[in-house]
């Protein structure tokens, strides 16, 4: 479950880095202190990077971009970021999520809606009740879906846990949801439940469609 966190100043110039993070650009700690953002992120991104550093506003929701980093041996790697900036002194604290099993991340827009999708479910809940906020094949499919996009692996435990859904609950879901072609619980559901190819482009599907993203098979 890679997950890494960096400082730096407003202009994009590194101040810390945990080990995770000198994993993910694959560079020493001596290499990554004191370099920009551009030194590492892949040359199509810059500007995207740039237009992020921008828009950010003190104290503000953090902005939620992906961005491809370049290693030295010339591959890339793409991870999902949470970019928050912070006065006193001014700086941007990140957020990194990226797969190393060889899944690609989903689009950074559909990722957004996932996590706006989960927000909305949990104002239903405060609003209505969590009996009248019940949408388990929803709730699983999203929660599933947020983890691949944030690098995690969730089990039965996790996403019961995560959607508030009985664990018996859960479990018949998953299996229905397997038995669709849907998900895949490689060798172990309490560990491991993912999408199989099928499924993340019918839910992205889904998710695009909120703004018509054109999706591809």
């Amino acid at each position: 479950m890679p997950t890494a966190h960096c400082v730096s100043t407003i202009d994009g110039i590194i101040l810390a880095a945990d080990q995770a993070f000198l994993e993910l650009v694959g560079r020493p700690e001596d290499e990554v202190i004191g370099a920009t953002y551009q030194s590492i992120t892949h040359p199509d991104d810059i500007g995207r990077s740039a237009d992020m550093l921008v828009s950010l506003v003190k104290r503000a929701a953090p902005i939620r971009l992906q961005k491809r980093y370049v290693r030295p041996d010339g591959t890339a790697i793409a991870a999902n970021l949470y970019v928050t900036r912070f006065d006193n002194p001014d700086r941007l604290v990140s957020t990194l999520f990226w797969n190393e099993q060889g899944r690609d991340l989903p689009p950074a827009r559909l990722w957004d809606m996932a996590l706006r999708v989960k927000r909305l479910r949990e104002v239903r809940k405060a609003e209505l009740g969590v009996e009248l906020a019940t949408d388990p094949v929803g709730s699983v499919l999203n929660c599933v879906y947020l983890a691949e996009a944030e690098g995690r692996i969730v089990g039965l435990a996790d996403i019961a846990a995560e959607c508030d859904i009985p664990p018996s609950l859960t479990a018949r879901w998953v299996d229905v949801l397997s038995k669709r072609g849907i998900l895949e619980t490689c060798s172990t559901p309490e560990r491991n439940v993912q999408f199989t190819h099928a499924g993340i482009v019918k839910v992205e599907r889904i998710l695009a469609s909120a703004f018509d993203v054109p999706v591809s098979d």
